[in-house]
């Protein structure tokens, strides 16, 4: 029951499946990982009943296998601190042993697997695939609107459509909101919505995050989805719906538009930002004849900055504010050389789009929006 490993390839496997270990749960079990040895095949899982992550490494070892639980945090601290370069590993009686070639060992109880969740059996559903490239589009874009007050479910997660032509993620928590979707081919018959916890997809990108481009195959049936490639497995249960209809808050009427340098409007509105009230974060936007002047007044502190910025703007001068966290967050997510801005009046919703210097560029499809603040006297 014993196999052999590079201690760096352990350690990149435990760190992909760590953060899926809940930090408080009433089941003991599952602050543990389960390893499971066969065929020279070492997999590493861990679930919080919500979400289920297995890990498949090759590793060379006799023709004994083993299924075994440890408590994660104690397995992730050790297989950290061993000695670069070759571990064995083997159990005997549940316990794990191990053996480097730096003459360490050292050894640690684990427990049966019987009491293990089994990962998530997803049987019937649609099956497709997408570019690890268009996914770590695709979720950033959107996952910074989800709502953080848990007892919203369907708006702390991302809402996930896709149909025939095209298929996109969009998050709203009623202040802001975030989409993008990209053109396709995809095999659904009609519309299908999921909604589906940031943690997860957000994990997701970070797994991915290092790799060249490469498709994730995704399986979604009424209960859950599962993402697959190459080593891993992410299964996560779906968020009841429905969810809002978020087309309701996109305005249609924009008679206002303003084209901004995205670095000078990024940088302009963190330098006022430092002296903005605390709680509001209230910047306030002017808008004339091809200029930007960016202001913000606290009278708590006696603070007051203001910085003009040329843009190409069409429409009547204007004057509205936003929550200058909010708003830099967006434009830091855009990461294009300019931005659009387009606007109606000083209470109604700010459609924010990034702007390509080149179409072949453009991979997505992305709106931002965001809800202006009331501007008290400046």
């Amino acid at each position: 029951m014993a196999f052999s490993i590079s201690k760096q390839v352990l350690f990149d496997a435990l760190q992909k499946v760590y953060p899926i270990i809940p930090l408080k749960s009433s089941l003991q079990i599952l602050s543990n990982f389960k390893l499971c040895y066969h065929n020279d095949q070492l997999e590493i899982t861990a679930t919080d009943l919500d979400q289920s992550m297995q890990i498949i490494t090759r590793v060379a070892g006799d023709n004994e296998g083993f299924d075994v639980t440890a408590n994660a945090r104690k397995l992730f601290d050790i297989v950290r601190e061993l000695p670069d370069g070759m571990v064995t590993i083997f159990v005997e009686d549940n316990v794990i042993n191990f053996d480097t070639d730096k003459e360490f060992k050292c050894k640690i109880a684990g427990a049966d697997t019987g009491a293990f969740p089994g990962f998530p059996e997803i049987g019937e559903g649609i099956s497709f695939e997408i570019s690890s490239v268009m996914l770590k589009n695709m979720i950033p874009k959107s996952s910074f609107a989800a709502a953080k007050d848990e007892s919203r479910a369907c708006l702390a997660g991302i809402l996930w459509e896709s149909f025939p032509s095209k298929t996109g993620m969009v998050a709203t928590d009623g202040h802001r909101l975030g989409s993008c979707f990209i053109t396709g081919n995809f095999p659904v018959q009609d519309k299908i919505s999921s909604i589906i916890s940031p943690k997860s997809l957000n994990h997701l990108v970070r797994i991915i995050g290092e790799k060249n481009s490469e498709n994730i195959q995704i399986k979604i049936n009424e209960k859950y989805i599962l993402f697959a490639a190459g080593s891993f497995l992410l299964c996560t249960k779906l968020i009841d719906g429905p969810y809002p209809d978020y087309s309701k808050v996109i305005p249609a009427n924009n008679p206002k538009e303003a084209i901004i340098d995205r670095a000078s409007l990024l940088n302009a509105v963190r330098r006022a930002m430092v002296l903005s009230n605390q709680k509001t974060h209230l910047v306030k936007f002017i808008f004339s004849e091809n200029m930007l002047e960016v202001i913000v007044v606290n009278k708590e502190i006696g603070g007051e900055a203001k910085e003009k910025i040329a843009i190409e703007y069409r429409g009547d001068g204007h004057q509205i504010g936003f929550n200058a966290q909010y708003f830099n967050e967006i434009i830091d997510i855009a990461r294009t050389p300019k931005i659009k801005l387009n606007m109606n009046t000083q209470i109604s919703a700010c459609l924010i789009y990034p702007v390509y210097e080149k179409e072949e560029e453009k991979i997505s499809d992305d709106l931002f929006l965001l809800m202006p603040l009331r501007i008290m006297e400046m």
